[in-house]
């Protein structure tokens, strides 16, 4: 029963033939109580069932910045309680500082997406989207006084103090029902901080600041990224963007003042995307050493990250572990030169290959680095320098695992053998596959290979129960969607880790799990995704909202068949 429950290549492999890689069943629709087998109360989960779930078009956007209702229950979630408030940390303000061009975006955003993951309601407040709401329509090229952390000019100080009055009284609003607020801005200056504190501490809400430190060569670099990619410069030439962004920076340098213990604030120093974290004074509980935690795993990832179902095999059973049948075969095929084909050509649209070091004289580790690896992946001007002062590197596992590197690229599957075997060709390419257990699929208990009018025939009230709320009920000796949830919480940040690009071949169980993650889908969404063999599912990770797009994957019938004997 492929609504409820399926085996590791569900019982429908005819997937081929559907038109939406990703989509919404009407099973999300139907919640209407909760209730979950020997383990969940329907007290413990009775305000899941009146939140509604995303409408069906925008599972294929980021939700992560839609506002969260009273009543919301997340995929991450362990309990629930009356005020709505987790973990007895009371209400928390995280309050980013550094100066532009040192991702203070992506890290608030990357805050709000996990912790709402665990259950916290959070919101994220930007100074930047404040602003633009306020700038006159038609208003292309905007004074730069606007942009100063202490502007001189008449107009810049209204500008200033109008959106510094609406962010804080919007965070006062949230804070109304909400637990974790995320406040975006500069706030380089001490006394600007010291304010801040002291105003939202006066309403018994905890302060801790996020400083967002980054050298030199990171913030030329993160330069020319952010005047590419910043909605300020839209239609813009990239030379004049790139111009107003850094003198938009350089305006800011004189006034900005690093975070010091003697502010007596509480805080932690984030450097170069998590190379070294410095905290101060953490004195605030579990749910800011857990935001702490969450921020020694962040990157700065130029990857993305990629979903496929594994290949099918001839009974599609979950008792069966079977092998790859020849369709199967053929689809690993197609998946492995599609996801390389998919990379190697973003690396040509970004412009960072070393066809732009062709200048350059290679080094002895350069030339053994391409004689005998022999990569099917493009070089990138990382690969170059790594080459050049580490030799083979790439021929090494690395101390700290796997995509420590922005060029870098891994494999993850499950550990049954048609999940595993359908990254063969990428082991045959020198790719890293890694088995990660957590990747095996929701157990389906006493409904395993199961039609779905055979569950209804045999387990009538479980069926009806499971229908109420399909993410957290579990069938008997089963996981429920929540269970496999937690299982799975560990490779969430080891994808926040990694730099580089990742594949995730599995079951469509843990793919709905990870992909829910990236987006932010609630958990009424999560058991109505649906993952084809006909798509490719790609996640780009952007600082302001991750981006979702479908590649074909067409498998030659007609190869296939002439690969079966008679």
């Amino acid at each position: 029963m492929s609504a409820i429950i399926s085996s590791d290549e569900d019982t429908d492999s005819g997937c081929e033939s559907r038109s939406s890689g990703i989509k919404q069943t009407d099973a999300g629709q139907v919640a209407v109580a909760a209730g979950n087998h020997q383990a969940r109360t329907r007290k413990r989960w009775s305000s899941h069932s009146k939140e509604k779930g995303r409408l069906r078009s925008s599972v294929l956007a980021d939700g992560v910045h839609e506002g969260v209702k009273d009543n919301h229950i997340s995929p991450g979630q362990l309990y629930s309680t009356e005020s709505g408030r987790l973990f007895h940390a009371g209400k928390i303000l995280i309050v980013l500082v550094g100066l532009p061009a040192t991702s203070k975006t992506l890290v608030s955003v990357a805050i709000t997406r996990y912790t709402r993951w665990l259950g916290v309601r959070t919101q994220s407040f930007h100074v930047s989207e404040y602003r633009r709401a306020r700038v006159p329509q038609g208003m292309v090229k905007l004074p730069l006084d606007y942009f100063s952390a202490r502007p001189v000019t008449p107009e810049g100080i209204r500008l200033r103090r109008t959106l510094i009055a609406e962010i804080q009284a919007d965070m006062k609003k949230f804070f109304e029902q909400g637990q974790l607020a995320v406040y975006d801005g500069m706030n380089i200056m001490r006394e600007e901080r010291r304010m801040l504190a002291e105003e939202f501490a006066a309403l018994n809400v905890k302060v801790f600041f996020v400083e967002s430190v980054v050298s030199e060569s990171i913030l030329r670099a993160r330069t020319v990224e952010m005047a590419a990619a910043s909605a300020d410069y839209k239609g813009w030439n990239r030379q004049d963007a790139l111009e107003d962004y850094k003198q938009r920076i350089e305006l800011n340098r004189p006034l900005y003042e690093e975070m010091s213990p003697s502010e007596g604030l509480s805080y932690v120093k984030y450097f170069n995307f998590g190379e070294k974290l410095v905290v101060n004074n953490n004195y605030h509980g579990f749910l800011i050493n857990k935001t702490v935690f969450f921020l020694m795993n962040l990157r700065d990832k130029k990857g993305c990250v990629y979903f496929a179902r594994c290949g099918t095999s001839d009974k599609d059973k979950y008792i069966d572990d079977e092998v790859l049948n020849d369709e199967g075969i053929e689809y690993s095929k197609v998946l492995t030169d599609t996801v390389l084909e998919r990379i190697n050509n973003r690396r040509r649209e970004q412009n960072d290959t070393p066809g732009q070091y062709e200048s350059l004289p290679l080094t002895s580790s350069c030339k053994s680095y391409s004689s005998d690896l022999e990569s099917p992946l493009i070089s990138t001007s990382a690969t170059l320098k790594r080459t050049e002062s580490l030799g083979k590197a790439a021929l090494r596992q690395h101390a700290s695992g796997d995509g420590t590197d922005e060029d870098s690229f891994v494999v993850w599957t499950a550990p049954r053998k048609r999940t595993h075997d359908t990254a063969m060709y990428f082991v045959d390419k020198k790719i890293t596959v890694r088995q990660r257990s957590q990747l095996q699929q929701l157990h389906p208990g006493v409904v395993a290979d199961l039609s779905e009018e055979e569950i209804v025939s045999q387990f009538a009230t479980e069926h009806k129960e499971y229908m109420k709320d399909p993410y957290h009920y579990r069938f008997p000796r089963a996981e429920s969607y929540h269970d496999l949830a937690v299982r799975i919480e560990p490779l969430l940040l080891e994808m926040e880790r990694m730099y580089g690009d990742i594949l995730i071949i599995g079951h469509e169980s843990t793919l709905k799990i990870l992909y829910g993650y990236v987006t932010a889908c609630s958990c009424h969404d999560i058991p109505s995704l649906s993952f084809t063999r006909d798509e490719l599912i790609e996640v780009s990770f952007g600082p302001f909202e991750n981006k979702i797009a479908k590649i074909p994957l067409v498998v030659d019938k007609k190869r296939v068949s002439k690969q079966v004997p008679g």
